[in-house]
């Protein structure tokens, strides 16, 4: 299965709407460090997601580790900017 499907299916287990905490994602999708963040810039540098900051305050260090840092910019959020499949959203009910 590749790193889109995975973060897809990802995304569809969390209760989350539009906004979906990468940290979150890191955990569920299940994917190592490194193919997981390639995955992530990928689909950003696609325009299939958009990464967006957000506040850390309330978040454990382990959460921020799990966090996107690019370029000295910690990212919590990622918005799919193409629809996650009706059949994947179904099973969040």
């Amino acid at each position: 299965m590749n790193g889109e499907k995975r973060l897809k299916i990802a995304t569809a287990k969390l209760d989350s709407r539009k906004t979906h905490r990468i940290d979150l994602l890191r955990t569920s999708a299940g994917m190592d460090r490194k193919e997981f963040d390639q995955t992530v810039l990928e689909l950003a540098h696609a325009h299939k997601i958009e990464l967006v900051g957000g506040d850390t305050s309330g978040m454990t260090d382990v959460q921020i580790e799990n966090l996107m840092k690019i370029d000295g910019t910690i990212f919590v959020n990622i918005v799919w900017l193409i629809p996650v499949p009706a059949k994947a959203r179904q099973k969040r009910h």
